[in-house]
C-alpha cells in the first residue's frame, strides 16, 4: 500500500508539471503569433505608404483648377483650370473658400505659401509657418483685373508638420 501512495505522489507532481510546461508553450507560442501579426502589419503599412510629397501635389492642385480657390471662372460659370485669377489671390480667399486648417491643431497637416513669381505676391495658410519642406512649381496663366492673360509660375511652399 506504501507504494501505491508514492506513485500517486509522483502521478501529481508530473501532472503539475506538464501543466506547467503546457502555459509556458502557450505563453511563447501567443508571442510568436502576436509578433508575426505586427511585423505584418508594419510590412503593410511600408508598401500603401504615399509620400508626403504625392499627397500635397494632389491638394495643391485644388489651386488653380477649383473656383473656390483662384482659378478664373468666367461670365457664363465655366472654371478655366490653370488661370489664376489675380483678383481671387489673397489670403482671405485662401483661408475663407479653399484652404483652411483648424486653428489647434492644423499645424499637423498640410500648410501652403503660394507666390506668384513675377508679381512676388505671397499668401498663405493659417498655421504656415515658414518651415518648408519641400517646393512645388506650377506653370500656369494669371488673368488681371484688366482682363489680360499673361505665363506665370506658381511657387507652392509646403509645411508638412511642426
Amino acid at each position: 500500500m506504501l507504494s501505491v501512495w508514492r506513485l500517486n505522489k509522483r502521478g501529481q507532481f508530473d501532472v503539475a508539471r506538464k501543466t506547467i510546461y503546457w502555459m509556458i508553450i502557450g505563453a511563447v507560442i501567443t508571442m510568436i503569433v502576436l509578433a508575426f501579426a505586427i511585423i505584418l502589419g508594419g510590412y503593410r503599412g511600408k508598401l500603401t505608404n504615399v509620400p508626403g510629397e504625392i499627397r500635397a501635389e494632389y491638394i495643391s492642385l485644388r489651386f488653380m483648377n477649383n473656383a473656390n480657390c483662384f482659378a478664373w471662372q468666367d461670365k457664363a460659370g465655366i472654371v478655366h483650370t490653370g488661370v489664376i485669377d489675380l483678383h481671387k489671390f489673397t489670403d482671405e480667399q485662401m483661408n475663407s473658400y479653399c484652404y483652411l486648417t483648424e486653428t489647434e491643431k492644423g499645424y499637423e497637416e498640410f500648410n501652403f505659401g503660394l507666390m506668384l513669381e513675377s508679381g512676388n505676391k505671397t499668401i498663405r495658410t493659417n498655421n504656415y509657418f515658414h518651415k518648408d519642406d519641400f517646393t512645388l512649381f506650377k506653370e500656369v496663366l494669371v488673368r488681371d483685373e484688366n482682363g489680360n492673360v499673361k505665363k506665370d509660375r506658381l511657387i507652392i511652399y509646403v509645411q508638412e508638420k511642426i
